[in-house]
């Protein structure tokens, strides 16, 4: 008798245990995931305010510099991190940018809690089980030469994105949203 109790109790120890162990490991996958989420925003807004000066025309050269290094780095840390990481707005450019429903509630959330760093929380995505870290993205000055007034953006803009619908934008709006997906199935 005393041995299954032992036993029982060794299973619940080890259970709890691993349990605690998975709590940590989620919360570092969190925190790096933050990390990585400010990391690409601030690599957007520097990019931006280098290349993109009051007056210049910005090209398809200029638009590689700064969405295409961004996207870059968002390859490498999901690669790196085994993240799923995405950007999306409710007014894209990319139709595979395009908001869904839920990330649509939560871009509601941010214009609504303007001091709303971020949201944390377990999500699905494509079917899967995830926990998901999720940081606003707003428009800087440097970003209005593409997403300002509909007439002024670049013609290869025009050209390329005809669906377009990421314009109409004032500096200080909300532009979207940047998730990590962090897998837990």
């Amino acid at each position: 008798m005393l041995k299954r109790v032992f036993a029982a109790l060794s299973l619940i120890t080890f259970t709890c245990g691993v349990a605690a162990a998975d709590d940590i490991a989620l919360a570092h996958r969190r925190d790096n995931a933050e990390a990585d989420a400010v990391e690409i925003i601030s690599m957007r807004s520097a990019l931006a305010k280098e290349f993109i000066k009051p007056g210049a025309e910005v090209n398809e050269e200029t638009f590689k510099k700064v969405c295409g290094e961004v996207g870059k780095k968002v390859k490498e840390i999901s690669e790196r991190e085994g993240v799923v990481i995405r950007h999306s707005a409710v007014k894209s450019r990319n139709p595979k940018n395009s908001a869904t429903p839920e990330e649509a509630v939560l871009m509601e959330r941010f214009e609504k809690e303007k001091k709303l760093k971020g949201i944390d929380e377990e999500a699905f995505f494509d079917g899967k089980k995830y926990f998901r870290v999720t940081r606003p993205i707003y428009v800087e000055k440097a970003c209005l030469a593409c997403h300002g007034d509909k007439d002024s953006r670049p013609l290869f803009i025009k050209e390329k994105y005809p669906e377009d619908r990421a314009y109409g934008f004032k500096t200080g709006d909300l532009r979207g949203l940047i998730s990590i997906l962090i897998p837990l199935d």
